[in-house]
């Protein structure tokens, strides 16, 4: 599903429930449970964004105790502004004309119950990111069929190496790097130039190809990738990924000798700790 999509339902559902929940258990009319219900969905919906932005961007894929304090300090905060912004709502909502704002803290009891539940949020928000970070990031392995499987589909992408130009010695271009392949998208043929190649993620005898403009799945596995790929531009970091060290914006450490690549993409990749040697002797 669509990430955008996905966060819009969320936000109506958040609203919806709100709306409901005030309506049955206070009593209110229609007009104040939504305007209730709003005032509760917007803080949700502007600091769960923000969290969001950050859990995928910031700290999924580094070590645990990051990942922790991390997580103590957003939930803090998130807990503390999403509070604050509430109350003030409360009191624009509910106030007779520009002279009746005002911004009324909770009582104690209903403090702690609003934590709580800003709490709750909080965690839940966290789950889906994470989620959402492990499927479209390194951590998660490509979903391929098993050797029983039916042949991938028209509309998957099967790897076809460049044919040797007529007069060419075939073996001649063995251990030469590639700089073009082809990929078949049904019976119809269509270039990737390998410098757009940003990573490749692979499983058994698939791997997925992410270019600068998009994801290719094709039927080859990263050993065979390795073997027809320039070892001075591409590495193998990891078991499970080759990075094109011309599209790492930037590369941090993430415990434990591993280093987390953010490439030009805006996805990361986790390396192993031989992956992360392999970049460290590139350092000048």
């Amino acid at each position: 599903m669509n990430r955008r999509f996905f966060d819009l339902l969320a936000v109506v559902g958040i609203f919806a429930a709100y709306s409901i929940t005030l309506r049955l258990a206070n009593h209110t009319g229609l007009s104040e449970s939504l305007l209730g219900g709003l005032a509760n969905t917007i803080p949700v919906a502007i600091f769960g964004g923000i969290v969001r932005h950050l859990i995928i961007g910031r700290v999924a894929g580094r070590s645990a105790a990051f990942q922790l304090a991390a997580h103590l300090v957003m939930c803090a905060v998130f807990t503390v502004l999403s509070y604050g912004l509430l109350i003030v709502l409360l009191g624009l909502f509910d106030g007779e004309g520009p002279t009746g704002f005002l911004v009324k803290p909770f009582t104690i009891q209903g403090a702690a119950w609003q934590s709580l539940e800003n709490v709750t949020t909080y965690a839940l928000i966290a789950t889906v990111s994470h989620l959402q970070a492990q499927s479209a990031g390194p951590v998660a392995r490509p979903v391929v069929p098993a050797p029983e499987a039916e042949p991938p589909k028209a509309d998957d992408f099967v790897v076809a190496p460049p044919e040797p130009t007529p007069g060419e010695d075939p073996d001649a271009r063995a251990d030469v790097a590639l700089s073009r392949y082809f990929v078949r998208i049904g019976d119809e043929l269509r270039p990737i130039d390998v410098d757009t190649v940003v990573s490749i993620g692979g499983a058994d005898d698939y791997a997925e190809v992410r270019t600068l403009t998009g994801k290719h799945l094709v039927r080859m596995t990263l050993a065979e990738f390795a073997k027809s790929l320039d070892p001075a531009q591409y590495v193998r970091v990891h078991r499970s990924w080759i990075v094109n060290v011309h599209r790492i914006a930037r590369a941090e450490p993430a415990g434990g000798g591993r280093l987390l690549l953010h490439m030009e993409t805006g996805h990361t990749v986790s390396t192993s700790r031989t992956g992360a040697k392999l970049l460290r002797d590139r350092v000048i």
